[in-house]
């Protein structure tokens, strides 16, 4: 039996202070898991079959006319179904759309802006090696997948820029290295960024890498930025999609970086990565874009503090699993909304007034909810109970002029 390099490098800890994870990061990169730990549990109220917190039960009136596009799967399906959630409502809405993938696929998703088109990366190549096991489709009411390019990232999840240009990360798997029991010898990979033709499903590489990752961490001034793991090193860049002109930002950061979002006020990338000395220590850096000053906003010894920059300032993210999000910086005050557990943002809206989020804990399914990025308040966002919710982002009532 040959290991994946995912695997060999989770066999062993030593390896993880020296070298990056490759396919399990893109995982890492947007699926935290939540530590048991004892904070007082909040009061439940049940929104149609799902039980969500007692706060989130009442609807929000400034969030009734807002959709949030989710998807959900149950353990062990060959499928997943498109909803589309209204803010504060009472109950999951129907089932609009099936995508139909392996069975217990990881399905991440992002809206195109302005409509209600739902790109979706799903597990469809059975593989002993899931590295490149995913297909990219394009999801829409009341209609059927249609699926773009295969050859993708196995739980990466498309960048959708805010002018509707998707890109994805694909590769094509490399010599697996020699059987001479060096586990952390891992196999190197042709990486590939590309942009997809919504329509017709066309690939346009627009950068190449080969290495062990090449991770689409958001979209700034016109470019794509990109962090690279490959032997020996880690980098983030800035790519630009036209021309394909690289420029390296940060020449040599710790591998491991993860959860990362633009801070668009401050013109810089937020992440979370690991200490550089102390392998027991995760670190929260901002990345100036401009300049590649790195500031640290945080140290802490969890690995699960799922950083994110808050819409008009400020920084979301899980300090202590035993009681949530907290909030810093930004004109809202709020700390551990649905209690005790990792909150990870998932989407902003186009006017940057409503966050959606994952709540995960232990031994329980993730509950997607909202928050309203200036005051604070946080409203339900209702999703079929007993599934795993990806959510794609906030959604238009109705097609909108491009």
């Amino acid at each position: 039996m040959r290991l994946s390099s995912s695997a060999r490098l989770l066999l062993t800890r030593s390896c993880l202070n020296r070298i990056a994870l490759p396919g399990a990061l893109a995982i890492a990169a947007t699926a935290v898991l939540a530590d048991a730990g004892e904070s007082p549990a909040p009061a439940i109220a049940r929104v149609g079959r799902l039980l969500v917190p007692a706060a989130l039960a009442a609807p929000n009136p400034s969030a009734a006319s807002r959709r949030v596009a989710i998807l959900a799967t149950y353990p062990g399906a060959a499928m997943t179904t498109l909803h589309i959630a209204a803010l504060g409502g009472a109950k999951a809405g129907p089932a609009l759309a099936t995508l139909r993938h392996l069975s217990d696929a990881v399905v991440r998703a992002h809206v195109v802006p302005r409509t209600q088109i739902v790109l979706a990366t799903a597990d469809t190549s059975p593989s002993r090696d899931r590295s490149f096991n995913a297909s990219l489709f394009r999801i829409e009411p009341q209609a059927a997948p249609v699926a773009l390019c295969d050859g993708v990232v196995h739980a990466s999840r498309p960048l959708v820029t805010a002018d509707g240009r998707v890109f994805v990360s694909r590769g094509v798997a490399g010599p697996e290295p020699p059987p001479d029991g060096d586990l952390a010898r891992l196999r190197v990979d042709r990486l590939t960024i590309d942009e997809v033709d919504l329509a017709t499903g066309a690939t346009r590489a627009v950068h190449r890498h080969t290495g062990y990752l090449a991770f689409l961490a958001g979209a700034w001034g016109g470019e794509l930025v990109v962090y690279r793991v490959g032997p020996g090193s880690a980098d983030i860049v800035l790519v630009n999609p036209d021309t394909g002109a690289t420029r390296v930002i940060a020449p040599s950061i710790p591998p491991f970086a993860r959860d990362f979002s633009i801070d668009a006020a401050a013109n810089a990338l937020v992440y979370q990565g690991r200490h550089e000395v102390d392998p027991g220590a995760w670190v929260i850096d901002r990345l100036d874009l401009s300049t590649g000053k790195r500031t640290r906003l945080e140290t802490s010894a969890s690995n699960g503090l799922a950083p994110h920059a808050w819409p008009g300032g400020g920084l979301a993210y899980t300090p202590d699993r035993r009681t949530g999000l907290l909030l810093v910086g930004a004109r809202a005050a709020l700390r551990g909304p649905l209690g005790a557990g990792v909150d990870a943002v998932q989407a902003v809206s186009p006017d940057a007034a409503w966050v959606a989020a994952l709540h995960t804990s232990p031994s329980a399914f993730p509950v997607p909810f909202a928050i309203h990025a200036e005051s604070g308040e946080v409203a339900a966002i209702p999703a079929p109970s007993g599934a795993r919710i990806a959510v794609a982002g906030f959604t238009a009532a109705k097609e909108e002029p491009q």
